[in-house]
């Protein structure tokens, strides 16, 4: 065996890590390792990238595992391998065209690795060799598949942080994008460690980049990376890096940068010019703030594509009882409020104020960054009302003022403190605001007890069904993409198919818990019935029954709830077990209907529990696994006489924020047991 390329950390060709062979390398950088290796199971080649940071970690050659390079980096590393972890959770999440796809995470050689789907093609970067351009056609046959899922990166709370031309790649067969090799965690780690370089690549990182204070950071972030690859494209060279436009701008000398409608004159339109150069402005704030504002100064808008959501029945289906919840709320409303009257002059009439706004996502192309608030409101009280919280990275958002923020606003005769806002947002963007009209000559409005109790029943009642519509169409979407045919689910984790019902059979793919599959026949071998499924792209194999049971179609969140609660209950279930059964909590939370879904967040917080109760108490006893487990969450953990064990705060919090719901008696079953 030779070490693949000169790379001194990389695995060799042909060492085998469980059901993956390495072939080849495919790329290194300061964080990891990625390589080409070979399902041996299913014969597929497969993106396999190693946590393996070079400027805290080596590698021992004689058994291949990584350690840190002294002990000093031992903390830098465990941290970091938790971010690692996390980014790959994040990742699963998207299923996406245009976002590399997870299909597996393991732990071996003392680190992790994540398996990734490959495709043939090659990065963007290999194509612009010695200064070569683009023509704006061959341009625009892969942008707007890469605005998609830069889009979807975005909707999921997330950023790329280290887009540029070798990390956007190109499938052979259609040319159809995909953003690989996502910056964050390696950005989490160099604010964390200062022995880790800062994820910069210059040209392509914006100033905001540069800079230690991360809040300064957004979707306008990644904007100027993409914009700095199509200056790349368009111009044949590489943008000036930030930081000397930004000492240009200082000391009042003109930008370097030569701007792209004076680059690409004549040779493309000017409305994608002038778009290129929109994303690459210094000031974040002048920037686009969401792709779909920066969209249509790039591809005419009859090349638009439709919205990310797939739009099946089921959709639109969720999409209109969202509709029709919110009419009807504001429907009871108008009906209800006319008990006001009885009070005459005294009080003042609630009558209901339509606000449209506009988020970022529907902005006009001249509109301001800092938008003002709304609406302003008169005084309810004596007292001032404190402003409501910004959303997070959303400095830039509107302001306005709910139903919940109204009603726990404090009268002059209560200390209550006023809650957060919860918005009423219609599919139209449209927000309903409540405000207080104070007539001429008399009191400001202060709603006395009954009043009150209305009003915050009204919120509750909007807030109830906003989560109930946002969870079902969750669930639908789930649901569209499970296989077809009579479906069973994993009950078992780390179960290995068999190439025939017995288990001294070849071992195939491994299954984790919660893994739905098709039931393609059932046979008996030596008294138990043994079945065989399909698990997707054609993998095939038996499964004994002590592993499986049928899946509920029309009952999901409660088969994968049965499921859960087994394994939970469970003694023999290993440290390895319940760490499964927690990441399978995190995803079938978040495909599910309101209620399991909430069942399945208390479980998380129970699985956790019954992870740390197998953990050492002595941290020099635990492995790096147990201790990476529990820096992933010290948030939610602390140590009692010895013991780990997660805060009731968390039980708690869960149960104020659905105490709506029958399952917040089993919630609050569990923080007495915690007492």
């Amino acid at each position: 065996m030779h070490l693949l390329s000169d790379h001194r950390n990389a695995l060799p060709a042909g060492y085998r890590l469980g059901d993956y062979q390495i072939k080849q390398l495919l790329g290194d950088g300061g964080f990891g390792i990625t390589y080409l290796a070979l399902d041996v199971q299913l014969n597929t080649l497969v993106a396999l990238k190693e946590y393996l940071p070079n400027e805290l970690a080596v590698r021992k050659n004689d058994s291949y595992r990584v350690q840190p390079k002294s002990p000093k980096d031992t903390e830098n590393f465990i941290w970091g391998l938790e971010r690692f972890v996390k980014e790959a959770q994040t990742l699963a999440k998207f299923k996406h065209p245009n976002i590399v796809r997870v299909l597996h995470f393991f732990y071996a050689n003392n680190t992790a690795y994540l398996v990734m789907e490959y495709e043939q093609g090659q990065n963007l970067a290999n194509f612009l060799k010695d200064g070569e351009t683009a023509t704006e056609a061959e341009i625009m046959l892969f942008l707007s598949a890469l605005l998609d899922g830069l889009a979807a990166v975005h909707h999921g709370g997330f950023l790329h942080r280290d887009i540029k031309p070798s990390n956007i790649y190109l499938r052979t067969k259609d040319y159809s994008p995909l953003l690989i090799d996502f910056g964050a965690a390696r950005y989490d780690l160099s604010k964390h460690s200062r022995s880790i370089t800062t994820i910069v690549t210059p040209g392509y990182a914006p100033f905001e980049q540069y800079q230690s204070d991360a809040s300064q950071q957004g979707v306008w972030t990644d904007i100027y990376s993409l914009g700095a690859v199509l200056y790349r494209l368009i111009s044949g060279q590489i943008p000036t890096e930030a930081t000397e436009r930004v000492a240009a701008v200082m000391r009042e000398k003109p930008d370097p940068l030569i701007p792209a409608v004076k680059m690409g004159r004549g040779r493309y339109s000017r409305r994608f010019l002038k778009g290129i150069d929109w994303a690459l402005a210094v000031d974040e704030q002048a920037r686009p703030q969401s792709v779909a504002l920066w969209r249509p100064r790039l591809i005419k808008s009859s090349s638009l594509p439709g919205p990310i959501i797939h739009r099946g029945v089921g959709v639109k289906l969720a999409m209109l009882t969202l509709l029709l919840g919110v009419i009807v709320a504001v429907g009871w409303l108008f009906y209800d409020l006319r008990w006001l009257q009885q009070f005459g002059q005294e009080f003042a009439t609630l009558p209901i104020s339509w606000t449209t706004t506009t988020n970022d996502e529907d902005k006009p192309i001249n509109s301001s960054p800092f938008p003002s608030p709304e609406i302003s409101f008169p005084p309810v009280s004596p007292a001032t009302i404190p402003a409501p919280e910004p959303p997070v990275n959303s400095a830039r958002s509107s302001v306005a003022v709910s139903f919940e923020a109204l009603a726990t606003t404090p009268s002059a005769n209560s200390t209550a403190s006023p809650a957060k806002a919860i918005e009423l947002t219609k599919p139209t963007a449209t927000k309903v605001v409540v405000a207080p009209r104070v007539l001429p000559g008399t009191s400001s409005f202060t709603p006395n007890p009954a009043q009150e109790k209305k009003l915050q029943d009204l919120a509750q009642s909007v807030r109830e069904t906003q989560l109930r519509t946002a969870a079902k169409q969750r669930a639908v979407a789930a649901l569209a993409k499970l296989p077809q045919g009579q479906l069973r689910i994993m009950t078992g984790a780390g179960v290995r198919l068999r190439q025939a019902p017995r288990y001294q059979a070849d071992k195939g793919s491994i299954l984790q818990i919660g893994t739905i599959v098709s039931e393609l026949e059932q046979t008996r071998h030596a008294g138990e019935i043994w079945y065989r499924v399909n698990t997707g792209n054609d993998n095939q194999g038996w499964v004994s029954e002590k592993y499986t049971k049928p899946f509920n179609l029309l009952n999901a969140g409660q088969s994968y709830v049965a499921v859960a609660q087994q394994k939970l209950n469970e003694r023999s279930s290993n440290f390895g077990d319940l760490v499964d059964l927690y990441n399978f909590l995190q995803r079938a939370s978040e495909e599910v209907e309101l209620e399991p879904a909430v069942e399945l967040k208390l479980l998380i917080l129970l699985t956790l529990q019954r992870s740390l109760e197998q953990i050492p108490a002595s941290l020099s006893q635990a492995s790096l696994y147990h201790q990476g487990w529990l820096n992933s969450h010290q948030a939610e953990i602390k140590k009692v006489n010895q013991n780990w064990q997660v805060k009731s705060q968390r039980f708690e919090e869960l149960y104020e924020e659905y105490r709506f719901l029958p399952v917040a008696v089993k919630i609050k079953e569990a923080i007495k047991k915690l007492r």
